[in-house]
């Protein structure tokens, strides 16, 4: 599933991209397995990595209206990668 992320998005809210992730992955993977077992058996602190940010990037320049912005909610990379993965079991 790592292997499969796009590579072109912007940094979560934890401030790692999914390049970032990719390079690392044989660093991380097992504090990641680690979370999504104590996710499973519900003894992490959701509220801890579900924290997002979200900020209005102009769409034009010399933006000045509600339309000439667009939204971008920037999530923990790990609250993302779990949410994948619930969506790809169902």
């Amino acid at each position: 599933m790592v292997a499969n992320l796009p590579n072109d998005k912007a940094p979560g809210g934890d401030g790692f991209n999914n390049d970032f992730i990719k390079m690392y992955w044989h660093l991380i993977k097992e504090d990641f397995y680690a979370l999504c077992f104590a996710f499973q058996e519900n003894i992490v602190c959701l509220q801890s990595i579900n924290d997002s940010f979200i900020t209005l990037v102009p769409k034009v320049d010399g933006a000045q209206g509600v339309g000439d912005f667009r939204t971008i909610s920037l999530l923990n990379r790990s609250i993302k990668l779990i949410t994948k993965l619930l969506a790809n079991r169902l």
